[in-house]
């Protein structure tokens, strides 16, 4: 039977996504699996803290786990204080001890400190993404960061300067909210003031995907650095060039004033048209002066649907969710 994750999962697998360039604005970019290789450290801090101590802590489908991870990722706690609930969870209770003194309490703070090392030590940001985040701003794109983090790897990504690539950064911890509820995606639409068919959204986590496009936002699964541009290319902006934004908004300007222009002149045509018909004895006077109206009338039309043609081939494009 299938779970409520892989039904949300399966909502937006394949889907096909209408994109208008024309209305975007907005990248919005995931951190871990996206900006930097996923990094496993706090599996890893697990292991080192079960060999030091000698004690075991769960990891698979372990409420308390889950619970207190999400309340280290929302900032509810810090990673001092989640560290702390491990102990007296699964360490404490099961110590034993040769007299009535307690157990000898462990030093948190250094597993704290051992922890921002494991992670400062493997992350690095990268060059390639970096190099398409730059390209993005140059081109006239907002482009902001959207990330479950926490206390200490939010300390490190900023002594880093992982932060300063992105105008607007929404990090879990310090706004209360984590993906994927549907209230941290609104939130963020709501600082940037902007509308979600403006966005671009970037995660490697279907789950994170499904509120996002059901807000209304274009959503891309990231998968790897080649799958990633390859997709950037179906959009119709894979040559991020300085003026890119800008040529966009130029060529869809042309088609709007090409389709303002042939609306006024087909109704002045069909306006001439029918009082033509209607009036009896139609002179040549009135017969060239209707022949110019419609020689005008085809000459425009013709103009709007090759405008039409470049918006359609240019500015819009469908994209899959893979």
């Amino acid at each position: 039977m299938s779970s409520q994750k892989d039904i949300e999962k399966s909502k937006i697998y394949g889907e096909k996504q209408k994109v208008r360039l024309y209305n975007l604005k907005h990248f919005i970019f995931d951190f871990g699996g996206v900006l930097i290789e996923k990094t496993f450290v706090l599996k890893n801090l697990f292991d080192m803290l079960e060999a030091d101590l000698n004690f075991t802590i769960p990891r698979f489908e372990n409420s308390f786990i889950r619970k207190i991870k999400r309340s280290l990722s929302s900032g509810r706690i810090s990673s001092h204080e989640f560290l702390e609930k491990i102990f007296e969870k699964y360490y404490y209770p099961f110590q034993k001890t040769n007299g009535a003194l307690p157990p000898k309490k462990v030093n948190v703070e250094y597993y704290v400190e051992l922890w921002f090392d494991l992670y400062s030590q493997v992350t690095t940001f990268s060059l390639v993404m970096a190099e398409i985040i730059e390209r993005l701003h140059q081109a006239g794109y907002t482009v902001s960061l959207l990330s479950n983090t926490h206390d200490i790897h939010a300390k490190s990504n900023m002594l880093k300067g992982f932060y300063d690539n992105f105008d607007n950064v929404f990090l879990s911890n310090e706004i209360g909210l984590i993906k994927p509820d549907m209230e941290k995606y609104k939130y963020v639409i709501k600082k940037l003031d902007t509308s979600p068919k403006k966005c671009v959204f970037i995660d490697d986590k279907i789950l994170n995907l499904v509120p996002a496009r059901e807000l209304g936002m274009i959503v891309i699964r990231f998968e790897s650095f080649e799958r990633f541009k390859k997709t950037l290319n179906e959009l119709g902006i894979g040559n991020i060039n300085k003026n890119l934004r800008h040529d966009i908004k130029e060529k869809y300007k042309k088609y709007k004033k090409s389709k303002k222009k042939y609306k006024k002149v087909k109704k002045e045509y069909k306006k001439a048209k029918k009082e033509y018909l209607k009036k009896k004895g139609k002179s040549l006077k009135r017969k060239l002066a209707f022949q110019r109206k419609r020689v005008q009338y085809k000459k425009v039309k013709s103009e709007y649907k090759r405008e039409r043609e470049i918006k359609k081939d240019e500015l819009m494009s469908n994209i899959k969710v893979s």
